[in-house]
């Protein structure tokens, strides 16, 4: 138990009701946990999406410096009345059972934009609406050849219908700065894209930026 003052870890499940399950899993959860003030709090109930793990590409083709985005409709989007339900992001979706999260990445890039990546750098992870879902997204930045890149894919047994847009990297970023993303794994991804992506090219290209043929 944590004493007054130091951080809470203990969390005790009472109880799990099932609400739903049909895509993902809708459960009401009785726990009691720690508190600040040092000792356990009385019961209480959570609602969660048990959604699983999930993963986000930014795609980027170094010797063209290009980013490579896709644009979909989104349900949120519609319900909340935004200007279009058609929104920009990365190419994104759930980890299979016994999948890893890059293999999960390759797949949906695939499936979204017909490409083949690269090699792949580890951007972070987060919890994507943690007061409700469990979905824990993995971002990573994933190498292509742009060239190849257009058209509309989408898995249509899914109804998926997913055009790819490329962007040089100047025009994606004013993108997220002028709130044109509203796609939060784009935005974290684009983020840390502003910060790291000359670092990243470099990593990737290096020999060829330093001979000047690129």
């Amino acid at each position: 138990m944590a004493t007054e003052g130091s951080k809470p870890s203990e969390v005790e499940l009472l109880n799990t009701e099932v609400l739903a399950e049909r895509h993902f899993r809708y459960e009401l959860l009785t726990l009691r946990t720690d508190t600040f003030a040092g000792k356990l709090s009385q019961p209480f109930k959570r609602e969660a999406v048990r959604t699983g793990p999930a993963v986000a590409v930014l795609l980027y083709d170094p010797a063209a410096d290009r980013l490579v985005m896709i644009e979909q409709f989104r349900i949120a989007a519609y319900l909340n009345h935004l200007p279009s339900a058609w929104i920009l992001e990365c190419v994104a979706g759930m980890v299979d059972q016994g999948e890893t999260s890059e293999a999960a990445a390759r797949r949906e890039v695939k499936e979204e934009t017909g490409c083949e990546v690269g090699r792949m750098e580890y951007v972070g992870a987060y919890l994507s609406s943690p007061g409700i879902s469990d979905e824990m997204v993995t971002i990573y930045v994933g190498e292509v050849d742009a060239v190849l890149a257009g058209g509309v894919h989408g898995l249509v047994d899914e109804g998926e219908d997913i055009r790819t847009i490329v962007f040089n990297v100047d025009e994606a970023l004013a993108a997220a700065d002028h709130g044109a993303v509203v796609n939060v794994m784009a935005q974290v991804a684009l983020l840390w894209f502003a910060r790291h992506g000359n670092a990243l090219r470099q990593r990737w290209l290096g020999p060829a930026i330093e001979d000047g043929k690129l």
